[in-house]
């Protein structure tokens, strides 16, 4: 009988955490394109992809939360630059003779420890920061362009800030999701 009582215990216990954690996912994909010419005479089109997935118990219809995401991809001149970082947010082009810079802001994800004072312990915490990120492309192809690789480059804000004072920057139009507030 004491066999029988924990059998029954454990499968309660698998059938209620199978009926609470069981979910099924409906995903909304949404695709917005903008498309402008700059002032240096480029046309520019930026499509964004904004995906809501949201999670329902499948027995109780619960709604147990949602989450965003987005992702950007750039193509200047019909292609002839591209630049799809994914979750970055693309917010200035720097157009120079030497090369083209990209400024955009990106979420980074840091381990940090914290000191819990209640049990004197250090626990480690994932913290997550919106910062500025620059890269720079670099075009190494070259036959009409069939042959060879095209990429960006991750560059300094001090190499950013030297060639902007020099070249030509151009926003990036964007919803504003991610911004870093000035400090006073």
């Amino acid at each position: 009988m004491v066999i029988s009582r924990a059998f029954y215990k454990i499968f309660l216990g698998i059938t209620v955490i199978v009926l609470v954690a069981a979910c099924k996912d409906t995903v909304k994909e949404t695709v917005t394109k903008k498309s402008e010419m700059l002032p240096n005479g480029m046309h520019l089109m930026v499509e964004k992809t904004a995906i809501e997935k949201t999670s329902f118990g499948i027995f109780t219809n619960h709604n147990y939360g949602t989450s965003h995401r987005f992702k950007y991809r750039i193509a200047v001149d019909q292609g002839s630059i591209e630049w799809d970082f994914g979750v970055g947010e693309p917010k200035h082009f720097l157009f120079c003779d030497k090369g083209v810079y990209i400024h955009y802001l990106n979420e980074n994800s840091y381990t940090e420890e914290a000191r819990d004072t209640i049990n004197d312990t250090i626990e480690k915490v994932q913290v997550i920061k919106i910062e500025n990120q620059y890269q720079k492309y670099i075009d190494e192809r070259y036959l009409f362009k069939l042959f060879g690789d095209a990429y960006w480059v991750d560059v300094t804000a001090e190499e950013y800030a030297r060639n902007k004072a020099l070249c030509s920057e151009q926003a990036i139009p964007n919803d504003n999701e991610l911004s870093i507030d000035a400090v006073e």
